[in-house]
């Protein structure tokens, strides 16, 4: 970092002197820190997620690239739209992407770290998420995909999404897994379209709460960059509990959760919990006997607290794990073994006028 030479002219009053350079140093850091994180929301289901980031995360540069009628709301975040009428083929939803990621790359100019947060399964999402992971790495951005998957009754969905995976867990340094699947397992009554705003409402306070300048027990930024980076398959859960055995009863449903996503134990896991201010010390070590009982866990689990004042706990486990079964909506991984397709997630864009020199990037 640059360090500028300041001449200051005494005026013999010391304290005020010393009160007014800690309060330069004071704003420098917070000029520097003030968009230290960038959040981009690809699709109906990003965008979602990103305008209730918008408003926890009120310093974060916040954007969004979809193709739906609705606005965010408050102003927070810059939307980019995609037209209504356009050719919805898988390659010019790559071309228009690719189109947009200057205008992504001016906005996220000044953040270290970037988050992009896409459902999978969509054309939007699927196709247009990994150009704009791929953009900000080459911008020297540190980016966390976070991807949602959807229902397994979506069976036009499954293939897209698989590979939509894989292409985000090549570019991006790490990705977290969320499951769709999973509401159905907890709350098979839950109408759909609450089911889909109670995820996003969780996806969020979790995002939030890992990257939350405010006071708290938790995890800081590499921690959560190196976790997610380390592993290859990061899966999210999320338990809720209130009463007298909540911390208990919050980290058997994570547990149990888990335990439904993958088919092997549970490597490393970093715990999010949120809620009750006057959580005990053995609150705490109920949560990681209770998770590492139950998912085998053997390797090292990081908790961060983040107190909310409710009486009620959020419990949110990211999980490293050998398998998912998010592999198996991948026929070909099967077939091909580590021999790959071609993952370039430019690979495709339909090119005007056949002109090459509008797009710098084509396979």
């Amino acid at each position: 970092m640059r360090q500028d030479r300041c001449i200051i002219f005494s005026t013999g009053n010391w304290d005020f002197l010393s009160y007014n350079v800690k309060l330069v140093r004071y704003n420098l850091c917070l000029v520097m820190t003030l968009h230290g994180i960038g959040v981009a929301g690809i699709g109906t289901t990003g965008k979602s997620v990103v305008e209730k980031i918008s408003f926890s995360l009120p310093d974060a540069r916040c954007v969004t690239l979809d193709d739906s009628k609705w606005n965010i709301s408050g102003g927070r975040a810059q939307e980019i739209k995609l037209p209504l009428d356009f050719d919805r083929s898988i390659g010019n939803i790559k071309r228009m992407a690719w189109n947009s990621t200057e205008e992504i790359s001016e906005t996220f100019k000044d953040v270290d770290s970037s988050i992009v947060v896409t459902g999978l399964g969509g054309m939007v999402g699927s196709s247009a998420a990994p150009i704009i992971a791929q953009r900000l790495k080459e911008d020297g951005k540190k980016v966390l995909g976070v991807t949602i998957m959807p229902f397994k009754f979506e069976k036009d969905r499954l293939f897209r999404a698989a590979v939509g995976l894989k292409k985000m867990k090549v570019i991006c340094d790490g990705v977290v897994i969320i499951d769709n699947q999973d509401f159905i397992e907890k709350a098979p009554q839950t109408p759909l379209l609450h089911a889909y705003e109670i995820e996003n409402v969780w996806i969020s306070k979790f995002i939030s709460s890992l990257f939350s300048s405010d006071e708290r027990f938790g995890l800081n930024e590499n921690e959560i960059y190196g976790f997610t980076s380390n592993n290859k398959n990061n899966v999210l859960a999320i338990g809720t509990a209130e009463g007298s055995s909540m911390a208990e009863e919050a980290t058997f449903k994570v547990s149990s959760s888990l335990r439904r996503q993958s088919k092997s134990n549970v490597n490393g896991a970093l715990m999010c919990v949120v809620g009750w201010k006057d959580l005990s010390v053995g609150d705490f070590s109920t949560i990681i006997s209770t998770f590492r009982g139950m998912t085998l866990c053997e390797g090292e689990v990081k908790t961060g607290f983040y107190a909310s004042g409710e009486r009620n706990l959020t419990v949110y486990a990211l999980a490293a794990v050998e398998h998912t079964r998010f592999e198996d909506w991948d026929p070909l991984s099967a077939i091909l073994g580590d021999r790959e397709l071609d993952l370039d997630p430019c690979c495709g864009m339909k090119l005007d006028e056949g002109d090459c020199s509008k797009i710098c990037r084509i396979d």
